[in-house]
């Protein structure tokens, strides 16, 4: 084999190798919901997974749940162009690549969200759906070990992400200043997530439409004149509330000037400095404030203020906390106590979860094994597109080509730092990676496919367990447990969609 034919081959079989294995370790659905309802005293917070966004109907989504948001690797131009109106001198225009999906926050970090965490209430304009705020980067990640990004994530136990940690097993944090960004934009390149651009500094109709700024205080949405309930202005594409306006939100990233125009990948802020970055305007901001690429930081981590708040998101495991495997809703409820001598109603109830949790633990054994297989393989593969780059150098040197030489020593130098491939590779390569995906993805598929058939027959099987629990429960007069149950059968329902 030539060493052209051998670098193709190559090249399309780490491509097609990361591209299964970051489908096997993936996030599971596009929605993933805490349930802090069990309030600070609680061992442990259930996690389960929604394909359908929040009901901003009920406020549940807004007090007793943490929704996040699944956002997809990618790469975009985080920054503002130079004729951007209004742009900051830090905002130089530069591509990142960011190679990890996480979960975000739909809405801002509320006051009641926070309190069933913490068990109090810091924010100085009160409102249960309001964001929470007066609360400091200390506060959030702790002042020992919280302080220490981007040496490591590591955070203080007593911390709001302390204990969120301890009692879901997530790996949940801050977003960094370029995943804030990413999400923000959700694709766009304008001022405002909206696909719209800044028309005034200060006052601005675009501005209006996508979040609580200076002057929109008074338009009568939540009926509060400072921050107001989360969720009411226009989302961006991925769904995500508020990003412009509202409350500040703080970014894990230490504050540094302009962050240059060259392509980065992960980027995690500057290693030394006080100062921390938020993102994103406020209620008491003009318009230019709130912009996609507005950058903002404070003199310390401790700061806290009445337009400052927080948004979350969750990770992949990265050696620190594990994420819970997903759930389904019906295993993540606890039934009231006085329900357990109802009879044949929790009987089946019970059953049905248990059948979910078999679904589930055949599903995860093939994705790991399916993982565990290619992992080698990109191993091995990695090896030989470095000795394929070897075998070019010495075939263009023995020609005499100078250019080329130059060129195959750059990329030899970049894969040796980085151990990832060129970007774009030929067409030859695109069909070998198309193949062998297909060839690697059908196991998983299948069985992915197979899970939710079953588990759609098992949520509707759930529900009617609800239904007659409900039942149970109004001829027992226990009100409040019926009531409880309904809740539960309302989040069935939305789990059969």
């Amino acid at each position: 084999m030539s060493a052209t034919k051998l670098t193709k081959w190559t090249l399309a079989g780490l491509l097609a190798v990361s591209a299964v294995t970051a489908q096997a370790q993936a996030f599971k659905s596009q929605y993933m919901v805490i349930d802090l309802s069990g309030g600070p005293n609680v061992k442990q917070y259930p996690v389960s997974y929604e394909v359908k966004p929040p009901d901003l109907d009920f406020d549940t989504c807004r007090t007793k749940e943490l929704w996040l948001r699944l956002i997809p690797a990618g790469t975009f131009m985080m920054g503002s162009p130079a004729d951007e109106l209004g742009r900051g001198g830090n905002e130089d225009l530069h591509q990142v690549t960011l190679t990890q999906p996480f979960y975000i926050g739909v809405f801002q970090v509320t006051q009641r969200q926070y309190e069933l965490v913490m068990g109090t209430n810091p924010s100085q304009h009160k409102g249960s759906t309001r964001p929470v705020e007066q609360v400091s980067y200390d506060m959030i990640r702790g002042t020992k070990k919280g302080t220490q990004w981007p040496a490591n994530n590591d955070v203080d136990d007593t911390s709001f992400f302390g204990v969120l940690r301890a009692k879901t097993g997530l790996l949940a944090d801050l977003p960094t200043e370029a995943q804030w960004e990413y999400a923000c934009r959700a694709g766009t390149t304008t001022a405002f997530n909206s696909g719209k651009i800044l028309t005034d500094k200060e006052r601005c109709p675009n501005a209006a439409e996508v979040g609580r700024y200076g002057h929109n205080r008074n338009d009568g949405k939540g009926k509060f004149s400072e921050h107001t309930k989360v969720g009411l202005y226009k989302p961006n594409a991925y769904g995500l509330y508020d990003m412009h306006g509202n409350a500040w939100e703080w970014c894990l990233d230490r504050n540094t000037g302009n962050l240059g125009t060259a392509p980065v990948t992960d980027p995690k802020g500057a290693t030394f400095g006080e100062a921390r970055i938020h993102r994103g305007g406020c209620w008491l901001c003009g318009a230019n404030r709130s912009t996609s690429a507005e950058r903002n930081g404070v003199q310390s981590p401790n700061y806290a203020h009445s337009n400052l708040g927080f948004r979350m998101v969750v990770l992949p495991s990265q050696g620190q906390a594990r994420p819970t495997q997903p759930t389904v809703t019906p295993s993540t409820v606890e039934t009231p106590k006085e329900v357990v001598t109802l009879g044949e109603a929790e009987e089946e109830l019970a059953e049905t979860c248990a059948e979910f949790k078999a679904v589930w633990d055949v599903y995860k054994a093939n994705a790991e094994k399916i993982n565990a297989e290619f992992q080698p393989k990109s191993e091995a593969l990695q090896q030989q597109y470095g000795k394929a780059l070897e075998t070019l150098k010495g075939t263009v040197q023995r020609r005499g080509d100078l250019e080329k030489t130059q060129a195959v020593v750059a990329e030899i130098e970049r894969f040796e730092e980085t151990k990832t491939l060129p970007s774009v590779p030929d067409e030859d390569a695109i069909a070998e990676i198309k193949a062998l995906q297909a060839n690697a993805i059908r196991p998983f598929a299948a069985l992915e496919k197979d899970r939710l058939g079953r588990m759609t027959t098992l949520t509707k099987r759930y529900g009617q367990a609800l239904e007659q629990l409900q039942s149970d429960l109004v001829r027992a007069s226990k009100l409040e447990d019926a009531a409880a149950v309904r809740t539960m059968r309302e989040r069935a329902k939305r789990s059969e969609g």
